[in-house]
């Protein structure tokens, strides 16, 4: 056991930040977790529960408000919301931090700092040809979440009615070179098909369609959980090329299917928006020397008390955070066992 008058700072309070805190709570490791945002869970909080028939899909969503309370409960736990570091320096063994809350600002210095700062959302602004936000009915799976989370229905911006005839277009800011973001983000495939078998089943006389590359099957239940609804949706071996405004404020696109060209038109149509790397961590390179791997995000050096935890790595979902977050916190318990 690591003697208490040890002390981690964890930035980020989503679920990489959450588990590092419980999982270091736990050995008797005090840690300060500063939040910029006004409430823990980062950016999982807002994740929809996908279960289908009470029967878990393990998304991950329901895990999150598990950690929060642990954490909230935790006596070795102190969390600072709506505070950001300024700045972050070496001095020998310590990390010395200086936090900002509001207009205050205070310094203090501490044994090691987990970096859980997490990833960005692709913004399809990037990409003119999705004419996302001249579209009213064109959203992001990210916007999707929310509105089955706080409405617990589908429903179309433009006139909130249920959308009844629905469509998923994946890889959307991954596997791009030309964006700079060649690498796949694990995440998509996932969240687009549980999402999809929630609201089919929910609704069996909606129609959903898929435009795909291909079909990555990250995680154990993913290839089983794929075969057994994937007749329940359309597929099409492509992304569409241009997306319009058509008739009743459905959204239009050009696709090639099986050598054809030709314009389909839905009620809604999600984009599923990929990871990449959090602008945040910018700061945290300049300031503690770390560097990127070959997908941008930051690698971990796991040494000189910096640590790299969860999607600010590299793309994950909830549950691969939790593991791995669980791996740093391993790494980081032998580090401060290691320091005088």
């Amino acid at each position: 056991m690591v003697e208490s008058s040890k002390k981690v700072l964890i930035v980020g309070a989503g679920m990489a930040g959450l588990t590092a805190a419980r999982e270091l709570g736990r050995r008797g490791i005090r840690t300060l977790v500063v939040e910029k945002g006004r409430s823990l869970g980062g950016r999982a909080a807002s994740y929809a529960c996908k279960a289908v028939d009470g029967r878990c899909q393990k998304c991950g969503a329901c895990l999150v408000q598990d950690a929060i309370r642990e954490v909230q409960e935790s006596p070795a736990v102190e969390i600072s919301l709506q505070t950001t570091p300024v700045a972050l320096q070496r001095e020998g063994r310590q990390i010395i931090a200086r936090l900002k809350m509001g207009e205050q600002e205070t310094s203090a210095g501490f044994s090691a700092v987990a970096l859980c700062h997490g990833f960005e959302p692709f913004d399809p602004r990037k990409k003119p040809n999705l004419r996302y936000d001249q579209i009213p009915n064109l959203i992001t799976g990210v916007e999707l979440e929310r509105m089955v989370k706080e409405k617990g229905n589908v429903l179309r911006p433009s006139d909130g009615r249920p959308a009844k005839d629905m469509a998923f277009v994946q890889c959307v800011g991954s596997r791009s070179v030309s964006l700079g973001r060649p690498y796949c983000s694990q995440v998509c495939c996932g969240y687009a098909l549980r999402m999809a078998r929630r609201i089919k089943t929910r609704d069996p006389s909606a129609t959903i369609t898929f435009f795909y590359m291909d079909v990555q099957t990250f995680g154990r239940d993913f290839e089983r959980m794929f075969w057994e609804f994937r007749d329940a949706f359309y597929w099409i071996r492509e992304i569409p090329g241009d997306f319009f405004n058509a008739a009743g404020d459905r959204v239009g696109v050009v696709v090639e299917d099986e050598g054809e060209i030709t314009e389909l038109s839905f009620d809604l149509m999600v984009l599923s928006v990929g990871m990449g790397p959090s602008p945040d961590q910018k700061m945290f390179q300049e300031w503690l020397d770390l560097r990127q791997g070959p997908e941008g995000f930051l690698v971990s050096p796991n040494s000189d008390g910096v640590f790299v935890a969860g999607s600010g790595s590299g793309p994950m979902n909830i549950p691969d955070t939790i593991v791995n977050t669980r791996a740093i916190v391993n790494h980081l318990t032998d580090y401060l066992e290691e320091t005088p």
